[in-house]
């Protein structure tokens, strides 16, 4: 057996190099639970209850306010970073409708879009900006997810985009945005009707020229069946008129009330 001096002597040795051994912190995250309940307190069956949100003001304030700050470089993974800004956009865009609610339209809104700035991720960022964060990751996706709070706009999904389950939710708003043939997509005879949203970004979508086979081809695995058999060759690709009326359970209300 060692004498007594020399274990200890070892035991100080095994224990400054434990101390030496890094500390590796777990990954930062954010919480994304309080935009999430938010969401499925206020949003059904495609349409936001507005006027809930704003007898909740500081709910959103204070998740608002946790996305100040965040350095998304540190997120780690691919997936969490797109959730935040997807999540970071949907927000502040709720947040900039209940700043001038009630109202009809967000085009009534001056700088809606390009002048009106939030407080993310550490940057004074209108909503182009944070959206162009969010394109920057490159998945064409984002823009089925995105919601411009009007009513040809993709459906705000009742639930926050989290990390985790970010491909499965990215998927099923393709998926919804573009069997929607009012929003989407839709074939009437030699002509495919498309969204705006392909002609607003179709770089994004397409490298080179945006036709309906080429178009058709960069959503393939997203189609309904009907558009996924249809010949793609002699097709005429036209817009469908962009609805910017505001995707609000009132108006959807007072609407149908109104009807004959």
């Amino acid at each position: 057996m060692l004498p007594l001096r020399e274990r200890q002597g070892l035991l100080l040795t095994a224990a400054a190099a434990l101390i030496a051994i890094p500390c590796h912190a777990a990954e930062p995250t954010v919480d994304h639970s309080p935009w999430d309940h938010l969401l499925r307190q206020y949003v059904t069956e495609d349409l936001v209850d507005y006027e809930g949100f704003k007898r909740e003001p500081s709910a959103l304030e204070r998740y608002l306010e946790s996305l100040r700050e965040v350095n998304v470089e540190t997120l780690g993974s691919r997936e969490a970073q797109l959730a935040f800004w997807i999540n970071a956009y949907n927000a502040c865009v709720i947040k900039g409708v209940l700043d001038h609610y009630p109202l009809h339209s967000v085009k009534s809104v001056k700088g809606f879009f390009d002048a009106m700035r939030y407080r993310v991720a550490g940057r004074e960022l209108t909503l182009n900006g944070i959206e162009a964060q969010g394109r920057a990751l490159g998945d064409v996706r984002i823009h089925f997810a995105l919601v411009c709070a009007s009513s040809s706009c993709p459906s705000l999904r009742a639930e926050a985009y989290q990390p985790r389950r970010l491909e499965q939710q990215l998927i099923e708003e393709a998926k919804r945005f573009l069997e929607d043939p009012q929003r989407g997509l839709r074939l009437e005879g030699s002509t495919l009707w498309a969204s705006r949203i392909f002609k607003w970004y179709a770089k994004d979508f397409v490298s080179e020229r945006l036709t309906p086979a080429s178009l058709l081809s960069a959503v393939l695995a997203y189609l309904p069946w009907e558009l996924q058999a249809s010949p793609r060759e002699r097709l005429a690709l036209k817009w469908i008129e962009y609805d910017w009326t505001l995707n609000d359970q009132a108006i959807q209300r007072t609407s149908q009330h109104t009807e004959p």
